[in-house]
């Protein structure tokens, strides 16, 4: 069956003008024969192309000194080598791809747009450009306006300012208590007391559990297991009997804590356990902070006196107590219970502590001393 081709079926849709355009295929320029809204055939020569395939193509208008690039993808209609022409229509064209080609056609049909010397020239026609529309300006406010924006913007400033501040003191206090403070192990109120000890075993069949005492008054009472005849421990001081170490009818040995005696004017202070590897900063000089348990802090403490050390006990990791006097504050009613003691040092002292030679003690072993009259 003949297939019956009609003129109307091959009408172009767009018509073809004669424009000094180059078309780049596949990374070959190409001079244009003719250009349309729709489509461009191109002068190829031997080259054929396969046909339906698509391709980007890349058009170029010359305007003068001025190149023009419209980028666009474009099927390959026919490509014919004895012709030596190649005719593409373009392929889903972007709106400004379009809105360009009905520029040029539109230019080039009122006789605006001519072919001279291989390039377009605009006879008359001048592209306008068109400026981006300002945004209107805002309307002028009314001063108690200005003066409520001021304000607003002073407090976010102030606020700004205040939390910096605010940080950097963090930063600066968390800085301060990493280096130069330290907490000791252990601490608890105590009081000065002399400790009533077993003169002999037996069992406890008295005791005095509290109270004051004066010089000669019974504190204990034991009967050793040895024979029948009791023996009373009597007290050597005017004292107040601070605590009991043993219970009535138990067994004691000789030398047993039996109870614990505290003169009258005795005062509490407190007693932290500080570790040796920190002895040499707590002779060079620091201040301390005695926080109690009820919630008071006592910012006035001192440190009574520091006993001596020996290079022996630096290494050896123990701990060594220190007694700390609280300048007179009521802690009997506290006595053993414990306290949180910081030791604060200022931030300027040196990191060589200068010790009173007179307060450390380092002792040398005795292999390494050196014997009168030995050589070397």
């Amino acid at each position: 069956m003949n297939v019956v081709s009609f003129e109307a079926d091959t009408q172009r849709q767009h018509q073809r003008y004669k424009l000094p355009l180059k078309c780049i295929i596949d990374g070959y320029r190409y001079s244009c024969l003719d250009w349309s809204v729709g489509g461009v055939g191109v002068a190829t020569g031997r080259t054929v192309f396969p046909q339906f395939e698509t391709f980007p193509i890349e058009l170029e208008f010359p305007f003068g000194d001025i190149v023009i690039s419209m980028k666009v993808n474009a099927q390959i209609r026919y490509s014919d080598a004895n012709k030596g022409r190649t005719g593409l229509q373009y392929v889903s064209p972007t709106e400004s791809n379009l809105r360009f080609f009905r520029y040029v056609r539109d230019c080039y049909l009122t006789g605006d747009l001519v072919a001279a010397n291989e390039v377009l020239d605009f006879s008359s026609r001048m592209i306008d450009t068109k400026a981006r529309k300002k945004d209107a300006a805002p309307p002028a406010k009314a001063p108690a306006e200005k003066v409520k924006a001021t304000v607003v913007q002073s407090l976010r400033i102030v606020a700004t300012a205040a939390a910096g501040v605010a940080l950097l003191v963090f930063l600066g206090a968390s800085l301060y208590q990493k280096l130069w403070t330290f907490r000791a192990e252990e601490s608890l109120v105590a009081i000065d007391a002399s400790a009533v000890v077993a003169p002999t075993d037996g069992m406890l069949t008295n005791i005095v559990k509290s109270g004051a005492v004066k010089a000669g008054d019974p504190v204990a009472t034991i009967l050793p297991s040895a024979n029948g005849r009791s023996v009373t421990v009597f007290s050597r001081c005017d004292c107040v009997v601070q605590e009991a170490q043993a219970d009535v009818d138990t067994q004691v040995r000789a030398g047993q804590p039996l109870l614990s005696l505290s003169m009258h004017d005795a005062k509490p202070h407190v007693v932290a356990m500080v570790d040796y590897g920190q002895a040499l900063r707590l002779y060079k000089g620091a201040d301390v902070v005695v926080d109690l348990p009820q919630g008071g802090r006592l910012s006035d403490a001192q440190i009574r006196e520091l006993p001596k050390i020996s290079g022996a006990d630096l290494a050896s990791g123990r701990k060594f107590p220190v007694n700390i006097d609280v300048d007179g504050a009521d802690l009997n009613a506290i006595v053993g219970a414990p306290v949180t003691v910081r030791f604060v040092q200022a931030p300027w002292t040196g990191a060589s502590p200068s010790v009173d030679p007179k307060r450390i003690v380092t002792s040398v072993p005795a292999e390494n001393r050196s014997r009168p009259g030995s050589e070397g």
